[in-house]
């Protein structure tokens, strides 16, 4: 029998997510609670705990949640559309990391939707996907995950959150850290960002969106 990829195979280094991640943290300054989606091995939380933000973290992996646990987070096993189900308006901040990516487009509807249900008014859902607009991302990168089930472009995100009842209040590309790259490939890295210019380069995006105060 053959040996199916894991889900983190393809993932970053923690020591370079907890960089990458560090700035979102002061986004949920003042949203207690905050509810991590897909929080894989609880590095996001752990940064949250750490500013004093109070966090909860839901992830399907059974591998995810015991590592979790073993660092005394709170977290549940359970799939994230039916956690949020039963969670409507608990949040006051929302942080959704590389999961809408593995999720087919009415799926991704239906996440966007209970995600404004489960937060309170004038609650933030911030998102992060992978940037199909990078070259790099979408000829190999993307698809070394074989979980990953489709790309979710800026213009379609804005889209999507407008129809759930979300105000988007900033989207970007991004790459994070200078440490993803290397310093092997700096020097080419700079090359072609400056030769394929928004193309390359940056790896990520990033959509903060608000849910009405009304």
């Amino acid at each position: 029998m053959k040996k199916e990829a894991s889900r983190y195979e393809f993932s970053g280094r923690e020591d370079i997510v907890r960089l990458i991640q560090r700035p979102f943290v002061a986004y949920f300054r003042d949203s207690n609670p905050v509810l991590d989606i897909g929080c894989g091995g609880g590095v996001f939380l752990e940064l949250l705990a750490k500013a004093g933000i109070e966090a909860a973290g839901v992830d399907r992996s059974e591998e995810a949640v015991s590592a979790c646990r073993a660092r005394g987070l709170r977290v549940e096993q359970e799939d994230a559309r039916e956690y949020l189900r039963r969670s409507r308006g608990q949040f006051g901040g929302i942080f959704c990391s590389h999961v809408i990516e593995h999720m087919v487009y009415d799926d991704a509807v239906e996440l966007l939707q209970l995600c404004h249900g489960a937060l309170r008014p004038n609650g933030l859902l911030l998102l992060i996907t992978p940037n199909p607009e990078d070259l790099a991302v979408i000829s190999e990168i993307f698809w070394l995950d074989p979980t990953h089930v489709r790309p979710y472009p800026r213009l379609l995100l804005r889209k999507m959150l407008d129809s759930a009842g979300f105000q988007v209040k900033r989207d970007r590309p991004f790459l994070g850290n200078w440490r993803v790259i290397g310093r092997r490939k700096l020097a080419g890295y700079i090359v072609r960002r400056v030769l394929l210019g928004r193309h390359f380069g940056k790896q990520n995006t990033l959509i903060l969106a608000q849910k009405s105060g009304n």
